[in-house]
């Protein structure tokens, strides 16, 4: 991994030679984009040589794959967090002359990075900066992480490049005060203010913390079953009917009137959180599962085991045993970092007169071991529910875990919302591993659907519970769900 870049440098010298190296490493590619800026400061000099040198290979590769997209994506986050300004404008040529689109975000990164002529332009800029990262967390990204990081960066050009002539940093904490902008009340932003100019090199780990936030490793791993019980909640769901849109309700009668922030991708830590999850996004969860079971077979030869991966509170294995019946299930493994959200998983699954074994994994994905995923069945089912696309895991260790432990026939089920081209190439990366190394790999399902298309509508909120209005199913809606569907077959 570190060096990385300088592998990339080696293996390309032609644009084919570039596109067979990234086919075959875009995983460790996301690793490295993923880690931490002391990884990635580290390879300054070998990113920037191989961006000024390579170019035209990188120019010439074909933007139509998913997995070439998400390298210029990523090659233009890594160049705004490196402040590489003219390894950044040569990419965004290569991505103007190949009409890509790189998110409000980075257009803000632009601001603060290209034709800035003196100190007066970086602060007379603020507002076209907050306004395109506002644009990005309201309309683009699943929170509100990266737009903040990049804002941290920006501040962190404003006080190193105008340095000694401190006014500059000076307005810049006054406008950032005074300002409606939303994100810039955020604790992270205030604690950056409170750095000296002697410190300013802190805001770096400052933000790789801040990027952990959503980090949560229980305290302690458990080996035994985990299941709510004797809580209000259990209690409540025994009257309630073995059906989603029924265990639902109770979520909705009992959610907060608050917003969920990060768009539902942060662990969930509370049992009001669990709520507004389910009240939130559950209908939407139901909508996308239902679409994907359509392309598995009716039926199986025999019980199947189901893996469900992130399981939140067992949303995806509900939906399933909806479709087939507790009866075609051998058992359920569940895993999952939020010990309160698996407990509720296991109690949702015995609503169903689930009386096979459950196994509970409390976990995040990176601590998995070969010992919580041995399994021999004859045919298992993989779940991977809005988890493929999260930043904090490692998908070559997935991959080697899942080769590792598991048989036989095995099915593949990923979903998750369209948010951008790095999101999107970790499932495309993930299917790709296993169809490009067996020879058994089936593809039975590939769909995307974006957000604010009239060609790629899939569905809304409002039509989903038969709106009749003329806006439905699709003119002008804003609020349309997407969707990333990748399910596979592969025989080990």
């Amino acid at each position: 991994m570190d060096n990385l870049f300088d592998e990339l440098f080696e293996n390309s010298d032609s644009a084919d030679s570039l596109d067979s190296f990234l086919n075959d490493n875009m995983q460790e590619v996301n690793d490295f984009y993923n880690s931490n800026y002391k990884n990635i400061i580290d390879s300054k000099d070998s990113i920037d040589n191989f961006i000024l040198s390579r170019y035209k290979y990188i120019e010439y590769l074909d933007y139509s794959k998913s997995y070439v997209k998400s390298f210029l994506q990523i090659l233009l986050d890594i160049c705004e967090t490196l402040n590489l300004r003219s390894s950044m404008l040569i990419i965004i040529q290569i991505v103007e002359s190949n009409n890509l689109t790189i998110g409000s975000r980075l257009n803000a990164a632009l601001l603060f990075m290209h034709n800035v002529n003196s100190n007066s332009v970086l602060i007379n800029r603020f507002e076209a900066i907050c306004q395109n990262l506002e644009n990005a967390i309201l309309f683009e990204d699943d929170d509100d992480s990266k737009a903040i990081s990049t804002f941290l960066n920006y501040y962190y050009v404003v006080v190193r490049d105008t340095y000694p002539h401190t006014q500059f940093a000076f307005q810049l904490r006054e406008k950032i005060k005074k300002s409606n902008f939303h994100f810039l009340n955020h604790t992270i932003v205030k604690n950056a203010l409170l750095l000296d100019y002697e410190h300013i090199e802190d805001i770096h780990t400052i933000t790789d913390a801040f990027l952990k936030k959503r980090d949560f490793i229980p305290a302690e791993i458990y080996e035994d079953f985990l299941i709510e019980t004797d809580s209000d909640y259990s209690y409540l769901l025994e009257s309630a009917p073995a059906n989603f849109d029924a265990i639902r309700k109770i979520s909705v009668r009992n959610a907060s009137s608050s917003a969920i922030t990060n768009r539902g991708v942060k662990i969930l830590e509370s049992e009001q959180e669990l709520f507004d999850y389910l009240k939130r996004f559950g209908n939407m969860h139901k909508a996308k599962l239902q679409s994907t079971f359509a392309s598995l077979p009716d039926n199986f030869p025999s019980k199947v085991n189901i893996i469900d991966w992130g399981c939140g509170q067992g949303i995806a294995s509900m939906i399933f045993i909806e479709k087939y019946g507790a009866n075609a299930v051998n058992c359920i493994t569940l895993i999952e970092p939020s010990e309160i959200a698996i407990k509720r998983a296991s109690l949702h699954i015995r609503k169903y007169n689930f009386v096979n074994p459950i196994k509970t994994v409390c976990k995040k994905l990176d601590k998995l071991t070969e010992q919580d995923l041995q399994n021999n069945a004859s045919t298992t089912i993989h779940l991977f529910s809005n988890i493929l696309d999260i930043d904090d895991y490692n998908q070559k260790h997935l991959i080697e875990l899942i080769t590792a432990t598991q048989s036989n026939t095995n099915y593949f089920v990923c979903v998750s919302p369209d948010i951008n081209v790095i999101k999107t190439e970790r499932l495309e990366s993930f299917k790709r591993y296993f169809e490009t190394k067996y020879d058994s790999f089936e593809l039975l399902l590939d769909v995307q659907n974006s957000k604010n298309s009239i060609d790629s509508y899939w569905n809304c909120n409002n039509n989903y519970k038969n709106c009749k209005c003329p806006n439905h199913p699709f003119n002008g809606c804003d609020d349309q769900w997407t969707r990333v569907i990748k399910v596979f077959s592969v025989y080990f």
